[in-house]
């Protein structure tokens, strides 16, 4: 937060310029001339007077003689001149001051003075356009009237034109360097405000620039301090901010935007703990600093306090409601803590107070799809884009909805076009590969998950995923090799182990299946498709009591499965359970009353308890299935099996 140093601008001096014509500034004669002598004894002592008690103190009495002058003489310039100075300086009747030095000037045109007088009273009058123009009208008369120039740069800096001041000051200063003593403060005051100006704009080494000038011209100017830490912190400087904010500090102990400032600078550093302190001696000096609360609602999220963070950006919006930073990052929180419907809340209120924040219709959209509302999420896409075309992000995120929509050729263009923005973006080539893999479209895939991994070797889902594709390759050699990097940088990898178990039973190498299977099962215990899979492995080299054992555990967990009460069934078929195996056959065909291989087991278990009848009912439903499937072979060779029974 940039802190404003304003200093009040003294112009008061200038309106004490009286015309004396004891010193030679005025001739009298020349200007009495329509006169007779004994009238012009009188103006000219009336005259004196007024100076004499514009002097002494006495006001009234010189507005008094001026115009007693000016009833004498109604062309005496300088008589309503030196009243007009009164006025507007003594008196701050601005407006009848300018009435008189309107006059005048109607008097005598070229009257600098009363230009660069009456410039000033417009300025007290707060109407800088109209004093400028009557300080250049001076300056074209009298190129030399240091004080103008003093003045027109006191109007400029008013309307917040800070070059134009500076110029003036320093002109003014060459011109009578004696205007330095008190006009440095002004001129200082100038840089400051221009590096503010520079400031918004963009133009950080330019604010500092004149921030330092400023601090050589008055170097007890606090805020300037204090206004250049946080420039140099927006450029990274936070060891040269500290610097600042301390000095300011030091200078005056009770600056709390320091304070504040300097906790922006610590959290810069990562130095959380300090940057806290500092947020909250700001906030004991003054319990309504908003800011504070917010910035250190930024660092408590950064520490994953959230709950801290959230009652930090509550205490903001509650002092500031129209805080529309706040709302959005309170939102990122609760989004963090999985509370998607608050969030959404939290980003349309920063949207209600400001429509244009492309960003927040990005979160809102990720929120509205973690709830799966798709089409809503695409709107917000849509929105964020509108006003950020060029934003990779939201092509990305746009791409992700439309995938998730099953428009996977809408995905692939989003993905696309955050690619042509930007041809490192990792993420998107992730989602483009994810899209291709599932429109069968393997060696695109391939491609994408190379250019991932060339940008960011660590990312182990992206290797785990190369290796499905490769496996959907037929390279099952180059899928193992990418499941075992997954694994060395995530050892924890569980997809990666069961993939790589699948692919080890798939070349038969069924004691590396089981290891991976069982590495598995110590990450998650509770998968009843593992259990199964290893049971499978197990009964691949006939360690029938193991495979047993891991069918049971399956079963506990998902009892609906018909494939493991079939793999149990058989299981127990091997081992002569007949029994147990003929109950387990039941359950697979209770679960699944079309499955042909069920049929053919529990027909073989008939068989062997010498239950023919029932074998070839079995048999017959198998020849049955097969037929309907297609599967011709198949069908012939059961009804010779059938038919080997009925002889």
């Amino acid at each position: 937060m940039l802190q404003r140093n304003l200093l009040e601008l003294n112009l008061g001096s200038f309106f004490g310029i009286l015309y004396n014509p004891a010193v030679g500034i005025l001739s009298v004669a020349g200007f009495f001339n329509v006169y007779a002598l004994t009238n012009q004894m009188n103006v000219e002592e009336f005259f004196n007077q007024g100076l004499n008690k514009n002097l002494q103190g006495d006001y009234e009495e010189a507005i008094a003689n001026y115009t007693q002058v000016i009833k004498l003489n109604p062309n005496c310039a300088e008589a309503y001149y030196n009243r007009g100075s009164i006025l507007s300086h003594e008196r701050k009747d601005y407006r009848a001051a300018i009435e008189d030095f309107d006059q005048a000037i109607k008097i005598s045109p070229h009257f600098a003075e009363a230009y660069s007088n009456r410039g000033n009273a417009r300025y007290f009058l707060e109407d800088y356009q109209e004093a400028i123009t009557d300080y250049n009208q001076a300056l074209e008369i009298n190129p030399n009237l240091a004080e103008a120039y003093q003045s027109r740069g006191s109007a400029y800096f008013a309307l917040g034109d800070f070059h134009e001041a500076i110029l003036d000051y320093q002109q003014a200063i060459q011109m009578n360097p004696q205007l330095a003593t008190y006009l440095n403060s002004s001129l200082a005051n100038a840089y400051h405000q221009r590096g503010l100006a520079l400031c918004n704009q963009g133009d950080y080494q330019g604010a500092i620039e004149d921030f330092n000038q400023a601090l050589l011209l008055n170097p007890n100017l606090v805020g300037v301090y204090s206004n250049r830490g946080t420039v140099r912190q927006v450029l990274g400087d936070h060891q040269g901010a500290i610097a600042d904010q301390n000095q300011a500090l030091q200078k005056d102990p009770n600056l709390i935007e320091a304070y504040h400032n300097r906790g922006n600078a610590y959290y810069g550093l990562g130095d959380y703990e300090q940057a806290i302190a500092d947020y909250n001696r700001a906030i004991s000096m003054n319990p309504s600093f908003a800011s504070a609360y917010y910035n250190r609602g930024l660092v408590h999220s950064h520490l994953k306090n959230y709950q801290g963070a959230i009652a930090d950006f509550n205490q903001a919006i509650q002092l500031n409601p129209n805080d529309e930073q706040a709302y959005y990052h309170r939102g990122l929180i609760r989004a963090d803590l999985g509370d998607y419907p608050t969030a959404i809340s939290d980003y349309n209120q920063a949207l209600q107070l400001n429509p244009y924040l492309a960003l927040v219709y990005g979160f809102r959209a990720n929120a509205r799809r973690q709830l799966g509302d798709y089409q809503a999420a695409m709107t917000d896409c849509n929105q964020l884009l509108q006003l950020h075309p060029y934003f990779a992000q939201g092509y990305c995120d746009r791409g992700a909805i439309r995938r998730h929509l099953g428009d996977y050729q809408g995905a692939i263009a989003d993905y696309n076009q955050a690619l042509e923005i930007n041809s490192n973006f990792v993420e998107a080539y992730y989602g483009r590969a994810i899209v291709r893999d599932a429109l069968k479209d393997f060696h695109g895939a391939l491609v994408d998950y190379n250019h991932v991994l060339k940008r960011d070797a660590n990312f182990f889902q992206a290797y785990c995923n190369r290796g499905n594709v490769r496996l959907s390759l037929g390279d099952n050699t180059g899928a193992i090799a990418d499941y075992n990097q997954a694994l060395e940088l995530n050892p924890n990898f569980l997809e990666a182990y069961y993939n790589r178990g699948s692919t080890h039973y798939t070349l038969e190498d069924y004691q590396g299946a089981i290891e991976d299977y069982t590495h598995a099962l110590q990450i998650n215990p509770n998968s009843a498709a593992i259990y199964s899979d290893r049971g499978n492995a197990r009964y691949a080299l006939e360690d029938y009591q193991g495979a047993i054992a891991d069918y049971n555990q399956a079963i506990a967990i998902d009892p609906s499965c018909a494939e493991d009460w079939y793999n149990r069934g058989r299981s127990h078929f091997q081992l002569g359970n007949l029994k147990k195996a003929l109950e387990d056959l039941n359950q697979a065909l209770r679960h699944q009353p079309v499955w042909a291989a069920a049929y053919v087991i529990r027909a073989d278990i008939y068989s062997t308890l010498g239950e023919s009848q029932k074998a070839i009912a079995d048999f017959q439903k198998s020849a049955d299935l097969y037929h309907k499937e297609g599967n011709l072979p198949y069908y012939q060779q059961i009804l010779d099996l059938v038919k080997q029974l009925r002889e």
